[in-house]
């Protein structure tokens, strides 16, 4: 598909991709100078879709700092959003309103009811508990929630 795409943007006017500025990833710098600490990971650029470039237009379409847009995301998926497909701007807001609940449910029940990263993860991961990878996404789980305590901590502080 790279191939594809090399082959057909040829023509089009190529700038530095403003959010990985051109390293074709995401590091911890870009991710807080975007302001996505607790909504993003460093890992490949999917503004770039890792190839440190974008169409000049690129930045008219979609802010540089979506969170919907990660490189989780199908290329199809990615490709709807990008074009400003209904259908995919009402999942992104959607994922947003998600992310912004779980942080606050994460603060709330830290902050309010007491509980530890590790009760907090438990109490989100209940359902998955006879899972096979239920530990992996656990340790995973506590390492989100402890960022989310400490960049919280002044917010909620009484």
């Amino acid at each position: 598909m790279n191939f594809l795409d090399r082959i057909f943007k040829r023509g089009l006017s190529q700038m530095e991709c403003p959010r990985c500025f051109g390293k074709g990833h995401v590091d911890w710098d870009d991710i807080k100078r975007l302001n996505q600490e607790l909504k993003w990971i460093p890992g490949s650029c999917a503004y770039c879709n890792g190839t440190g470039k974008v169409d000049s237009k690129m930045e008219t379409k979609v802010a540089v700092d979506a969170t919907y847009l990660v490189n989780n995301l199908s290329e199809i998926e990615r490709r709807l959003f990008i074009n400003g497909n209904p259908d995919a701007l009402e999942r992104a807001a959607h994922y947003e309103k998600y992310l912004e609940d779980l942080i606050e449910q994460v603060l709330y029940l830290h902050f309010k009811g007491r509980l530890g990263a590790e009760q907090i993860a438990e109490f989100f991961l209940l359902s998955q508990t006879h899972s096979d990878s239920y530990e992996g996404q656990k340790v995973d789980l506590i390492d989100y929630i402890n960022r989310i305590i400490v960049k919280g901590e002044s917010q909620w502080r009484m």
